[in-house]
This record gives C-alpha cells, structure tokens and sequence, in this order.
C-alpha cells in the first residue's frame, strides 16, 4: 500500500474540514464497520496506529470504499495515493476515533 492516502478537501462538505485529509498506515477499510455492520452511508478506515476514520458519504459508503480501496494499493511502497473520486458525493462527516 501507499504510505499515505490522501482525499482531496474539494471531496469533502463538512464546516469544519476545509482542507485536505492525509491518512498514514492504512490497515484495512470497511463499508460501514469492521463488526460487520453494514450501511449504505458509512464506511470506515482503520490504521496501525489503532485509530479509525468513519465517513459518511450518503448511498455511496460501498463506491466511496473501493475507491480509497483503489488508491492505497495502485501504488504499493509509493509514498503517497490520491482518492478519485467518481460518484459525485461528497463526504459529509468525519469521525475519529
């Protein structure tokens, strides 16, 4: 995988992320969680360092998914990936945790 995987601020529509998200040491990505719990509107990245990174993207969290999905490893070793996004939805939240 990519060190990093970036999603550009232009993908983004949420009042408080007015910049790019830059994500290091990606481990796995999920639509919805990693419990197993689906959703149409979430999916969730999780890193080595332990932190999860849940998204919201309205009846896209699958399409959003495979797409992070598709730039973390289009580049294996690279130092950085950048999502492109195709669905024509915004994220429109961000949880970290």
């Amino acid at each position: 995988m990519a060190n990093y995987i970036k999603i550009k601020a232009v993908d983004i529509n949420h009042a408080n992320q007015l910049s790019d998200i830059l994500i290091g040491g990606v481990t796995s990505v999920f639509q919805g969680v990693a419990n197993g719990t689906g959703s149409a509107n979430e999916w969730t990245v999780y890193t080595e360092s332990g932190k999860s990174y849940k998204f919201s993207t309205t009846g896209k969290a699958k399409e959003w998914a495979n797409q992070f999905i598709a730039a973390a490893t289009a580049n294996p070793g690279g130092p950085l990936a950048i999502v492109q996004n195709s669905t024509g939805v915004k994220i429109t939240d961000v949880v970290v945790a």
